[in-house]
């Protein structure tokens, strides 16, 4: 899985499969082909959230931004086919989904306040493939990285020459989403250690909450049963620490124990001594000595 922080750079070459007119809504015509039916089935996405895509979205904005209107114009299957249960068809729709957000993932579209609710809940529903949840995150990821530039940036561009810009509904609706995604932290369902990593990293851009976060991922960490969910706390912690005010120095003091702290120790041998095995198992305290000595530079890094 890429990290959000890998997926920063990235550009997507061009959005996956053909763009629907703005007419095609959720339904689609007797001759559509497979993927096609698949999305304006709703295909699990349900009559009432699919009556929500049409009424909560103003589609007029949801446009490829490199196919001029009406041919680049897409429809409410779009966030219909994300629930679709062919995985090729959920994909596509979520690349699709990341250029019209973000274009080459430097900016925050017009069209991205507009879908991100339901960005976030495909994110929030285990019913939506795990891969494609991990996709929408990279896509939240980049958005809060462009949304921070933009604010950052004002009206000028930045070092490199481009132009960072988000629409005056972008921080409202990032706020919901960082409400709506703080509970995915503590989401112990089996398989999802990624998602709740990737929020992780996602809530980590979410630098003007820093103090509460760094609150959370810390006791977060306590009851993490995966290491690789805890170590992106563990990285996480370090973004946000340089940009808090009040747990700053927390944030640095935990990263230390964290560098030097080996946690539960190596595993027991199960063939050995079975008990020794599962009280190894029902304890918490992971070795993240790696990631928090990353996490650590970054903490003390200047802003």
């Amino acid at each position: 899985m890429k990290s959000t922080e890998d997926a920063e750079g990235t550009e997507d070459a061009g959005a996956e499969g053909t763009k629907d007119a703005a007419g095609a809504g959720a339904g689609a015509g007797a001759g559509a082909d497979a993927e096609d039916a698949a999305g304006a089935a709703g295909a699990g996405a349900g009559a009432e959230l699919t009556a929500r895509f049409v009424a909560e979205v103003d589609w007029t904005k949801v446009v490829d931004p490199s196919i001029p209107v009406p041919a680049g114009q897409y429809g409410p299957d779009l966030l219909e086919r994300l629930w679709s249960p062919d995985l090729s068809t959920a994909h596509n729709a979520a690349d699709n989904l990341y250029f019209v957000c973000s274009g080459n993932g430097g900016s925050v579209t017009p069209a991205a306040p507009e879908v991100l609710p339901f960005l976030v809940e495909a994110v929030r529903d285990s019913a939506v493939a795990a891969r494609v949840r991990l996709q929408l995150l990279e896509t939240l990821g980049v958005l809060a990285r462009a949304g921070n530039d933009a604010r950052a940036a004002g009206s000028g561009p930045t070092s490199g020459g481009w132009w960072r810009t988000a629409p005056a509904a972008w921080p409202a609706a990032w706020e919901l989403a960082v409400d709506a995604l703080l509970p995915l932290l503590a989401d112990d369902e089996e398989g999802d250690e990624d998602v709740r990593g990737e929020v992780a990293a996602v809530l980590a851009r979410a630098t003007h909450r820093a103090d509460e976060l760094i609150v959370r991922f810390l006791a977060r960490f306590e009851d993490e049963p995966h290491l690789s969910a805890a170590e992106q706390l563990v990285r996480a912690v370090g973004e946000l620490a340089p940009h808090a005010v009040e747990r700053r120095e927390d944030a640095v003091v935990w990263l230390r124990q964290r560098a030097t702290d080996a946690g539960k120790g190596e595993e027991p041998d199960v063939d050995d001594d079975i008990d020794a095995w599962l009280a190894w198992m029902e304890q918490h305290g992971h070795d993240v000595r790696p990631a928090a000595v990353v996490a650590l530079r970054r903490a003390l890094r200047p802003l």
